[in-house]
């Protein structure tokens, strides 16, 4: 049975190693991955480490660190939402994500939440059937396109994994 336990900021060294792998399966070719700068912002903007939200809570088998999760709940609307959710992949396919889950539904149900949003990228198809066997449904589309505004030239890509790394 899996424990859950928040991030303790003296662990944001450890917890920082599992986000880069999380991210680097996620996005590899994101100015994130490639600049420090940028890396160190957008973690600072994503994780806190007082109060609720931007939190990450530990899963941790028999004492291990073997991902986390990260949400936000909006009282007032009745919602929340996952911004990260991480199982490390030796760990993948044994329950554990399920577990995480089932946790995460008994804290926002604690806190009367009635929605849940979470985003999946379209190139992680497993995240996809994993979060619809948790009950989830797709409810939108976002669409997006990046531009080069000094050309007026769509580039074929919407997520930073369809711009490949630069040949070195």
């Amino acid at each position: 049975m899996l424990q859950f336990e928040q991030v303790n900021p003296q662990d944001v060294g450890a917890f920082r190693l599992m986000v880069l792998d999380y991210w680097r399966g996620l996005m590899p070719y994101s100015d994130v991955m490639t600049d420090p700068v940028r890396q160190q912002a957008y973690f600072a903007k994503q994780y806190t480490w007082s109060g609720g939200n931007g939190h990450p809570y530990w899963a941790l088998l028999d004492g291990q660190r073997i991902g986390f999760v990260n949400f936000s709940i909006f009282p007032d609307e009745k919602r929340a939402e996952v911004e990260d959710f991480y199982v490390i992949p030796d760990q993948r396919r044994r329950g554990y994500g399920t577990e995480m889950v089932r946790w995460l539904f008994r804290q926002l149900d604690a806190h009367g939440v009635e929605r849940l949003d979470l985003t999946v990228r379209r190139d992680n198809p497993n995240a996809l059937v994993f979060w619809e066997a948790q009950g989830l449904m797709i409810a939108k589309f976002h669409l997006r396109q990046y531009r080069d505004p000094a050309t007026g030239t769509a580039f074929r890509a919407a997520l930073s994994s369809d711009f490949k790394a630069a040949e070195s």
